[in-house]
């Protein structure tokens, strides 16, 4: 008896030693199908921290009108998908493609459909049971041939007028996932494999209202919520663009946890089924010298536009004065005399959102995207910040 409680006592030490941290998150990484065109292809697919991801999400192929699927771009396809590559002598080689890479490295990889750009032809699509049995069979298509583990659905947004949504929307959009899940499930009995199906979805209230998030939950795999452009340019005082908790009475449901406690307490998502969104890169606002105050847009004289990736930020830090706001667990860098406010994410503040997700059991993250913080030196602080949360190490 007294053997059997010291080894009972030695089991209960050793589960106590290891840190909540240990159990398995998702850490997804967005990458664009237009990265060669940036710094010089820096981000080749030799350099993608494989080992620190879970997941890639390829974004983006989308919908014609009769329900197929193409990329949005087609070099970066050629690149990224068929592994092609330019010699110094103007030749073009054919080697390991993306998921070939990513499966050699243990990392799933998804074909992310759809975008802000490229959801206009979604409402069409889904409204009708053969468009929604083509777009199922084209995404099928795409998996035999580039063997892709899964589907990734980035319907921006149903009912969103501006991309021709409808009432209609709503349903539709749920049937059409079923379509895709109906036919996931046919081609892995025939293959033996399993094949996921995601969606990222919208943060708020309104958007949320649009969806029928009760019914689609048991379809999806994993429900990639884009906890990020709460607040940017297009909006009449300076925010943030990512916030952990609200800074103001009247930002309550503009935060990460608001959408987490919108999915999970009023619509019973399973916590272990949500993923909650990180940006890489920034807003600026121009003309202003405080958050929650009125400005003119982006500043486009000291960056290149809107949405700067956090590599571009880096240089600029020691013009800012960096500030804390405590209340939302975000940064954000003032330069009085340009008149410029940034709102970005740090490793103060990407380190907290993934402590959340330990803390109230969530999936995991996604990021986009997963280029944002590939520093000239081959360093990656951001995703290390995320990687150490989870795993206790940057490796």
């Amino acid at each position: 008896m007294k053997r059997a409680k010291g080894i009972l006592l030695l089991i209960i030490v050793i589960c106590l030693s290891f840190p909540a941290h240990s159990q398995k998150k998702e850490i997804i990484g967005y990458f664009p199908s237009w990265t060669w065109k940036s710094r010089d292809n820096l981000v080749d697919l030799s350099r993608i921290p494989y080992h620190k991801l879970t997941f890639i999400n390829y974004a983006f192929f989308y919908p014609l009108p009769d329900g197929t699927i193409v990329g949005r771009d087609a070099t970066g396809d050629s690149i990224y998908l068929y592994g092609v590559r330019s010699t110094e002598k103007g030749e073009h080689t054919t080697g390991a493609g993306l998921t070939d890479l990513a499966h050699q490295n243990g990392v799933k990889v998804m074909l992310s459909v759809g975008g802000w750009a490229d959801s206009y032809n979604f409402p069409e699509v889904a409204g009708s049971a053969l468009g929604r049995s083509r777009f199922a069979h084209s995404c099928i298509e795409r998996i035999k041939e580039f063997r892709f583990d899964g589907i990734d659905i980035d319907w921006e947004y149903p009912g969103y007028v501006e991309h021709k949504g409808t009432p209609q929307d709503a349903q539709n959009f749920t049937s059409l996932l079923q379509t895709i899940r109906d036919s996931l499930n046919g081609y892995g009995k025939r293959t033996g494999q399993m094949y996921l199906l995601t969606a990222a979805l919208p943060a708020n209230f309104s958007g949320a209202t649009a969806i029928e998030v009760r019914k689609i939950a048991p379809i999806l795999d994993q429900l990639n919520i884009m906890t990020y452009d709460f607040s940017g340019p297009w909006d009449s005082l300076s925010n943030h663009n990512s916030p952990l908790y609200p800074s103001r009475p009247e930002d309550s449901t503009r935060n990460v946890d608001a959408a987490f406690r919108l999915y999970h307490d009023t619509y019973g998502v399973p916590a272990g089924k949500i993923n909650l969104g990180v940006p890489f890169y920034a807003h600026t606002f121009s003309n202003c010298t405080s958050l929650h105050t009125p400005h003119t847009g982006s500043d486009t004289v000291h960056f290149s536009g809107d949405g700067n990736s956090y590599y571009d930020i880096v240089p600029m830090l020691g013009k800012f004065t960096r500030y804390w706001d405590d209340r939302a667990k975000a940064p954000y860098l003032v330069n009085t005399e340009w008149k410029t406010v940034v709102s970005y994410d740090d490793e103060e503040s990407v380190r907290n959102k993934a402590q959340y997700v330990v803390e109230n059991n969530a999936c995991g993250l996604i990021i986009w995207e997963i280029t944002g913080d590939y520093m000239p030196d081959r360093t990656t602080p951001l995703l290390d910040c995320i990687y150490a949360t989870f795993y206790g190490s940057s490796r």
